[in-house]
C-alpha cells in the first residue's frame, strides 16, 4: 500500500503446497512470501492475484525535497551511500549518445525545474516511443531503444532510468502489476 492505493484483496495459489509459508517485508518496504517445500516436483507455479483500489496521485502534487528542486542537485553526503548503486550507470553509452539525449532536456545556461524536467522526460517517452509487446527475455539496451524509437514497457522504463541516472540522480527500476 501507499499514497495513492490501497490493497483491497489478495491470493497466492502455489503449486505444489509448501510446507511452510512466511511472509517478511524487505528493506524496500515489499512484502515478500518464503515457501519452503518437502521435495521435489515436476513443475512449480505461481499464481498471485490481487485487486486495488488506485487512485494516481498528479506528479504536479507531489512533493520534491528542497535542495532537490532545481537541477543540478546533490544529494546530502549522508544518503550517498545508500543511493550510490540506484546513480551508477548500468548500460554502456561510449559515444554519449543517451548523455546527449537526456541533457537536450536541460535549460540552456542555467538550472532545470527537476519536476518538469522529469515531467518533460516522461511526457516524452510516452508520446514520442512506440511501445512493441516483446516477449523475449531480458531488457532491450537503451540505446537500441533509443535508436529504434520503440520497446516494451521494461524497455521503456530502463530508458528512463539510464537517462536520468546520466543526470546523477538515483532511480531504480520497480516490477509491479498489469492492470487487466
Amino acid at each position: 500500500e501507499s499514497h495513492d492505493q490501497r490493497l483491497l484483496e489478495s491470493k497466492l495459489e502455489i503449486t505444489p503446497k509448501p510446507t511452510n509459508l512466511r511472509w517478511i517485508q524487505d528493506a524496500f518496504g515489499n512484502h515478500v512470501a518464503i515457501a519452503r517445500f518437502a521435495g521435489r516436483a515436476e513443475a512449480l507455479r505461481f499464481d498471485s492475484t490481487i485487486r486495488l483500489d488506485h487512485s494516481p496521485a498528479d506528479i504536479v502534487d507531489m512533493d520534491i525535497e528542497d535542495f532537490a528542486r532545481a537541477y543540478p542537485f546533490t544529494y546530502d553526503a549522508g544518503d550517498r551511500p545508500d543511493l550510490v548503486r540506484f546513480i551508477e550507470r548500468q548500460s554502456l553509452d561510449p559515444h554519449h549518445q543517451l548523455d546527449q539525449w537526456v541533457h537536450s532536456f536541460l535549460r540552456k545556461g542555467g538550472s532545470t525545474n527537476t519536476r518538469a524536467l522529469l515531467v518533460d522526460l516522461t511526457r516524452t517517452i510516452k508520446q514520442t516511443f512506440t511501445y512493441v509487446a516483446r516477449h523475449e527475455k531480458g531488457i532491450q539496451h537503451p540505446l537500441l531503444t533509443l535508436k529504434l524509437g520503440s520497446g516494451s514497457c521494461r524497455d521503456l522504463a530502463m530508458l528512463m532510468i539510464e537517462a536520468v541516472r546520466s543526470l546523477g540522480m538515483a532511480a531504480r527500476f520497480v516490477s509491479g502489476y498489469l492492470h487487466v
